[in-house]
Formats: structure tokens, sequence, C-alpha cells
């Protein structure tokens, strides 16, 4: 049985503008000790989809089933309940921290909320937690300020795997963060993945970071899916021309490697008013003028490989290099 089940997902915004339509119809499944990408252009519904699986926002239609319960529903008492088995670690922790609370306040806070140890218990749970995403203890008595971007980071990342949740939530948590700190956070998360078997929902727009983490990659443009399969067939081979210019975009780390461009023309079509057919056929070199007219469905392409595009039946959704 899969950890978490998402069926038809569907969740707009009012604004004085106008409904936004930020994700529709999205469907996905996550097993336990799996990573799945969400990766899109800024705009694409991800963060919505991230929060929506956790009911932080009540989804507008569509199911939500986390280990066999559907939540999307579900009274907030009942969901209270499950709330020590999802988490999530947001992209800035600068604000997700309460800077009054010392680290060590911060790290118990779950285990108050979500466990029934007592306070010696949780002192030592906070200072096991603490060791484990490799912050000294002395830190455990600072406040936010007095500590850098990774090492605030890393207490989200405690505070999040403090329950020992079955599902955690990663919203852009590299993004805010230098390079090398990154890289040490990246492998920190890789570590807790391999010793929880967690299943982990990972949001980026950062594709050298998916590559490198995620076992399955789910392709996001305007709030549907357009693509969705293992990491490495996502990657060595792109069925959806939209996905082609995404991954080409992305500066591989030898500076001698070829790099072949596919430029688009044109812009993202507003969120306010959905155009129809393929959302992205206005901006895709290949679209023809049935491309305009139905929205493609996702279907086959290879092994738990599928993509939304009508050119895959008769071989034509390559971009020419």
């Amino acid at each position: 049985m899969s950890l978490l089940v998402v069926d038809r997902l569907a969740h707009h915004f009012r604004t004085g503008s106008g409904t936004v339509h930020a994700v529709n119809g999205v469907s996905f499944s996550l097993a336990a000790g799996e990573t799945l990408g969400l990766v899109g252009e800024s705009g694409s519904g991800k963060s919505t989809i991230g929060r929506a699986v956790l009911r932080l926002i009540r989804p507008g239609s569509g199911r939500v089933v986390f280990q066999g319960a559907d939540i999307t529903s579900l009274p907030e008492r009942r969901l209270r309940r499950l709330r020590g088995q999802m988490q999530i670690v947001f992209q800035d922790p600068w604000s997700a921290l309460n800077p009054r609370m010392s680290v060590r306040r911060l790290i118990e806070e779950p285990l108050r909320l979500h466990s029934s140890l007592g306070a010696g218990e949780r002192r030592d749970r906070a200072e096991a937690l603490a060791g484990r995403v490799r912050l000294s203890a002395g830190m455990l008595d600072r406040y936010p300020a007095e500590l850098s971007g990774g090492q605030l980071q890393r207490v989200c990342i405690a505070r999040a795997i403090a329950t020992d949740p079955a599902l955690v939530v990663l919203d852009e948590p590299t993004s805010s963060l230098d390079l090398s700190v990154r890289a040490g956070i990246l492998e920190l998360l890789f570590a807790l993945k391999e010793e929880a078997g967690a299943g982990l929902l990972f949001i980026t727009h950062d594709l050298g970071t998916l590559r490198l983490i995620a076992d399955r990659i789910l392709v996001l443009y305007l709030g549907h899916v357009v693509e969705d399969g293992p990491a490495a067939r996502v990657f060595d081979a792109p069925a959806h021309p939209y996905t082609q210019a995404l991954l080409s975009a992305h500066l591989p780390a030898d500076p001698a490697a070829k790099v072949s461009r596919h430029l688009l023309s044109g812009e993202v079509p507003s969120a306010l008013v959905l155009p129809p057919g393929c959302a992205f056929a206005g901006r895709c070199p290949i679209a023809v003028a049935r491309c305009r007219e139905q929205q493609p469905a996702l279907q086959p392409v290879g092994p738990s490989h599928q993509a939304a595009c009508i050119r895959i039946a008769e071989g034509a959704n390559r971009i020419a290099a």
C-alpha cells in the first residue's frame, strides 16, 4: 500500500483579479522510503500541492489519502492525531522559527505536541536530534538570531524528524542557502532518508539537487502534471517538450560539457484564465493546431514513465536540437 495517494487534486484561489487555478487535477502516489521530486517554474503549483497533502490548506477538490486514511475532509480533531506523522521543512528557516524560543525549545516543541514523553525524555531526545543533524550541544541554548542559515535549516530538519514521521514535505529547503551549505544539507537529507525510511516530497526548481536526491520526478506546468517517471529516465530521455526545454536550461557541472538549449518564446499563460487544450501549446516549438483544442492525457512512454503530449503517439514529441 502506498504511503500517500493524491487523486485528481485541484485547488483554486480567489483574488481581487479573479480565480487563480493553482492546481488542476494532479494525481500521484508516494511509497515509504521514496523521494518524489516536484519540479516546475514558479507558479506551477508545487508549494500549493505540498501544503494540500498535509492539509495545511483544504483542497478544493480531489482526494488525499495518507496511510490509508482520506484526510481531505477529516475533522481537525482526528487530523491532529496524524500530524506527528506528517511534517514539513519550509524554504525560509528565518521565518519558520520563533525567534523568542531557544533551539532546545524549538526542537522539543513537536515532542510536547505529539508525544507522551516527559520533560527529561524530551531533553534527551532534543540532544540526540541535535547530534543527528550535526548541531553541537552548545547550540541548543542559543536563539535563532545567533545561528547561520545552514544551522537554522538543520534546526528545522531536526524539528521535522523529531516525531519519526512517515512523510516529510521539503519545500525548497536549500534555495536560500549558499552552495557549500546546500551540499551539507543535501548530504544530511540523504542520510536521514536512508536511516528513517520516510517518504519525502521534495519541492524544488533546482535541477541539480533533484538529480541527486529524487527517485521519481513529477514535472508540473501551470498546475498540470506534464511528465511523471523515474528520475534517471526523465533526465536522460525527457518525453514532454516542456521537460526537454526545462532540462536544457540546466548548467552541467563540467564546463567542457556540450550544452544544447531549447529556447522558448512567449509567456506562461495566466492562471486566471487557463487556455484550451494543452497549457504549454502557446510556447511549444512542435505544437500543432489540435494541441490547442484538446487537453492531453498522460500516456506511457516507457516503464513507469508517462507524459501528457498528443504528439508522442506519432513519435514527434522531441524538440529538434
